[in-house]
């Protein structure tokens, strides 16, 4: 269940991208954002090619708590709730990472994966909020 609702995220994704979308702008909302990325995408191409995949943090949780994705591919988290959270990596391949304090209602963070292997994280504020990316 959980991979099926990651793939139609994806698949979400790339309906707003073909779509025109464009998150580049800047709305003046105030959220904290911070952006941090891994490095470039590997030669020869494959991978996510610049896709994105959204997990929302609604209450102490990460929702998807799972999600599987092609190297290559950014995940984006919004904080919905209205507690501060982080988004911090606890293990697996690839530069560490850190959101740092999300703000309540809007902040967001975006961590490009681009390296094989399953990378968990959690939350520094919340004892037993906690998350994976699988990448394949």
């Amino acid at each position: 269940m959980k991979k099926l609702l990651a793939l139609l995220i994806a698949c979400l994704a790339l309906t707003l991208a073909a779509c025109g979308g464009d998150d580049d702008d800047d709305d003046g909302g105030g959220g904290a954002t911070t952006t941090t990325e891994q490095t470039a995408p590997p030669a020869g191409g494959g991978g996510g090619g610049g896709e994105t995949v959204t997990v929302d943090i609604p209450a102490i949780e990460f929702d998807p708590e799972e999600v599987t994705v092609e190297a290559g591919t950014t995940v984006k988290w919004t904080n919905t709730d209205d507690l501060p959270h982080t988004v911090t990596k606890d293990g697996g391949p690839g530069p560490d990472f850190d959101s740092g304090d999300l703000e309540p209602g809007s902040g967001e963070f975006e961590q490009t994966f681009d390296q094989p292997g399953t990378v968990d994280y959690v939350c520094t504020i919340h004892p037993g909020q906690a998350g994976t990316v699988i990448v394949e």
